[in-house]
């Protein structure tokens, strides 16, 4: 979206904060024309251009006496976010049944957006968990891992545990708090571990991550 015609417009813009009512005349039908295209490149209907363009010119008009100059492009991208803020105050104050329509639509696309999150974090829960046992069964005794999985993961009495494996009740209740607290401490290390890995992708170049990433966060 290209309005360098807006750019010879900053030698009118001294004359019109010094008042000069012709270079106003100037300056407001280029500012004018910036308006009406960033209205076409938001697809806006006749309707809509015509309310944003009005509103916006009433902005710069009270407001271009503030206005200071920054660099190549600050003008146009100040007229652009007068009339972003148009357009949305045009939003917030109609009652249309489309606009209705409209935020229903985003009201339930962002309640899919959290399911989706929530259903991420789960499976995201349910990963490390899993290579976290994995971790730990490596670690211990066979006798200790099937201990702890028959009694926490198929919930099968301590006692008949305790008969089967040959082991005192007591040892079966020791394998499986010792296996849990094992399994809680890699789950710990593994979200630090996928942390740290975020935190430097995101430092990163990004031709420099596949190479770091298959390096240290696999």
């Amino acid at each position: 979206m290209s309005d360098t015609g807006c750019d010879t417009s900053l030698g009118l813009l001294g004359q019109v904060q010094a008042g000069d009512g012709e270079a106003w005349r100037l300056f407001a039908l280029r500012c004018y024309e910036v308006v009406r295209r960033w209205c076409r490149w938001q697809r806006l209907n006749a309707t809509d251009t015509d309310d944003v363009v009005q509103n916006a010119m009433m902005v710069v008009l009270r407001k271009v006496g503030e206005f200071r100059h920054s660099g190549k492009g600050s003008l146009r991208s100040w007229l652009r976010a007068i009339a972003w803020r148009c357009r949305c105050d045009a939003l917030v104050r109609s009652s249309s049944h489309q606009h209705e329509e409209l935020r229903q639509k985003y009201e339930v696309a962002v309640d899919e957006i959290a399911q989706l999150e929530a259903q991420y974090e789960q499976l995201r829960r349910v990963a490390l968990l899993q290579q976290a046992m994995l971790l730990v069964k490596q670690r211990v005794r066979p006798s200790t891992w099937n201990a702890f999985y028959r009694t926490a993961l198929l919930d099968e009495p301590f006692a008949v545990v305790a008969a089967q494996l040959e082991m005192p009740e007591y040892l079966i209740y020791s394998a499986k708090f010792r296996v849990q607290k094992l399994i809680q401490e890699e789950v710990r290390k593994l979200e630090l571990r996928e942390d740290a890995c975020v935190a430097m992708s995101d430092t990163l170049d990004e031709h420099d991550v596949p190479a770091v990433s298959r390096s240290l966060c696999n």
